[in-house]
């Protein structure tokens, strides 16, 4: 492989990412006079988690009072600290249900339009909600892509696509920009005394997973890399999911009506995990109020139950468990209480279903659990800045506004809250940097040059392409060998034994990715692979840390929570091993 001088691009605000909160901080920086560049991996309005059409809906909290006239941003705020368990940053929390209200009434003036039923707002209660004001948007988040992928164009913004980001420069403790290789494969070098990480989750951790492929962990690793301070990567959230015959979540309001759960013999094996006096029935409806895995309640024993039949071997042919829903019909939902969520949401389930050629009232469906959505990240203060000074974090990638458990419709959300406090704050430092812009592309260019060296000193030992792809393959199989590993013991039932077995199994992995021949920093296969392989390493280290159980955090051998763990837990690199600590915030 060779290696010409790399391409400079200079921005005022660069930010890696392209989905929801990506596109929002761009807005917001542009707006405020920045020069902005936006480098995402993927294609702009179809990359990340909010373009994926995953789910029939999503919610996006805001309490307006309209549907019930005690909600009020106070109460919101006091759902998140309650839901968090004592892990949420208390002040990021004040701040996302305050700036809920302003936030949706931003998005409907840019043509988002939130579900109604006549002249009202359709507000169910989410997950972990005490007040119903999740207010529901269809088909996902396709509708703030499509508000705010244009309002990026028409702003003039930079707009690279192809790019897979390497990892952040550094100087003196202050973030310059970062480093990726281009569609063609070389070098980009990318200056910015601002820089927003907007990267996404690690959901392609797992054999099972609803984030779409390019969501593997890069935000989190460059972050971890660079020396930033991460917190409460160990919440994570597992959801049950259909996999055939779509892949899709499971609208956890339908567990109201109590369906079948049987595995490929025919079993209806629920009953064999719950504790005394506790029914089937009763865990769905525990199930029903929170879409999310959390030991909050008996809920968990869904989640538990059929996460142990997969890996007893009891699974269908397609990989999953059965949910049989056959039989039923609108008469069934009328029949629900009056407050139930999925009175409100029922019909947009449905034809979202009915779309994709499935009609539940006919057919079972088959689901397993997925990994959805990590609650931590890159820690952050109140305007998205991490421990790193001069860069910023939004989205999923940051960490502090969510805790052990988050409400259903925070999280698309934070993404627009946080993304344009990012985008501003961003902004502001671009404007007071001191150093010329031939200072900043210096001291990236000198910082990218010494990892550029390395790297491709050692690519070329090479042979040329085709050791390149068998180290692609090779790269897809460590991949393979990793979400395997990761599915089985960090996503729902986690131990001693079963998270040291898995960090000791990632330090093999790690030196197989090393002996490939070429350097994971030289191709994209690789680096994405590095990057979910360190992203692993931070999430086991803190679960293995938190011996307790607690939101979605479930250690089988300490299944209570502890007050002994009623603080949050920040990772950071220390000689290139996680070290895991009390988080202050």
């Amino acid at each position: 492989m060779t290696c010409r001088d790399p391409q400079m691009l200079t921005a005022d605000v660069l930010i890696i990412g392209g989905g929801g909160a990506a596109c929002r901080a761009a807005v917001e920086a542009a707006q405020a006079g920045a020069q902005v560049a936006m480098v995402l991996k993927g294609k702009l309005g179809h990359s990340g988690t909010t373009a994926a059409h995953v789910a029939d809906t999503a919610g996006y909290n805001a309490a307006d009072g309209i549907v019930d006239p005690s909600d009020a941003p106070e109460v919101h705020y006091q759902d998140i600290i309650q839901a968090g368990q004592g892990m949420a940053n208390p002040k990021l929390a004040e701040i996302l249900a305050f700036e809920a209200v302003p936030s949706a009434k931003y998005l409907e003036s840019l043509g988002v339009q939130f579900e109604r039923q006549g002249d009202r707002y359709v507000e169910v209660r989410g997950c972990f909600a005490s007040k119903p004001r999740m207010h529901i948007l269809r088909d996902h988040g396709t509708a703030i892509m499509n508000a705010l992928v244009p309002l990026v164009r028409q702003l003039g913004i930079t707009v690279v696509e192809d790019v897979t980001v390497v990892d952040l420069l550094v100087e003196d403790g202050i973030c310059v920009g970062a480093w990726g290789i281009g569609a063609d494969g070389q070098p980009l070098v990318l200056a910015a005394p601002s820089t927003i990480l907007a990267a996404g989750g690690a959901g392609q951790l797992f054999k099972y997973s609803l984030a779409p492929g390019d969501i593997t962990g890069d935000g989190y690793a460059m972050g971890y890399r660079a020396g930033a301070e991460l917190v409460n990567m160990e919440f994570m959230q597992a959801v049950v999911g259909i996999i055939h015959p779509i892949k899709s979540q499971f609208n956890a309001f339908l567990w109201a009506l109590h369906p079948r759960l049987y595995n490929a013999t025919g079993e209806e094996f629920l009953s064999s995990y719950l504790p005394a006096g506790l029914t089937p029935a009763e865990a769905m409806d525990y199930k029903s109020r929170h879409f999310p895995f959390s030991v909050a309640d008996p809920g968990r024993y869904v989640e538990i139950a059929i996460q142990k039949e997969k890996l007893a071997g009891r699974g269908s042919s397609h990989g999953g468990v059965y949910v049989d829903l056959t039989g039923i019909g609108d008469q069934d939902i009328q029949a629900l209480p009056a407050d139930s969520p999925l009175r409100g949401v029922y019909g947009a389930v449905k034809d979202w279903l009915l779309a994709r050629g499935v009609d539940i009232s006919r057919l079972p469906l088959e689901v397993v659990v997925y990994a959805h959505a990590i609650n931590g990240g890159l820690k952050i203060d109140e305007w998205g800045e991490t421990t790193i000074a001069g860069l910023y974090a939004c989205g999923e990638v940051a960490g502090g506004p969510h805790g052990a458990d988050r409400l259903g419709g925070n999280m698309l959300l934070t993404c627009q809250v946080f993304g344009a406090r990012a985008g501003r704050a961003a902004a502001r430092r671009a404007k007071a940097a001191t150093s010329s812009t031939k200072a900043l592309q210096s001291k990236a260019n000198a910082q990218a040059q010494i990892r550029l060296q390395a790297a491709f000193s050692l690519a070329g030992t090479s042979s040329g392409i085709e050791n390149s792809e068998i180290a692609v393959a090779r790269a897809k199989e460590i991949r393979h060998r990793l979400q395997e590993a990761c599915w089985q013991g960090l996503l729902v039932v986690r131990t001693e034994p079963g998270l040291e077995a898995l960090l000791a199994e990632l330090d093999v992995m790690e030196d197989d990715l090393t002996r490939l021949g070429q350097p994971w920093q030289t191709n994209k296969t690789l680096v994405q692979t590095a990057n979910l392989i360190t992203v692993a390493r931070v999430i086991a280290a803190a679960a293995r840390k938190r011996a307790e159980s607690r939101g979605g955090h479930y250690r089988e051998d300490h299944p209570y929570t502890s007050e002994r763990f009623a603080y949050p837990l920040a990772v950071r690199a220390k000689e290139g091993n996680p070290q895991v600590f009390p988080c202050q915030w």
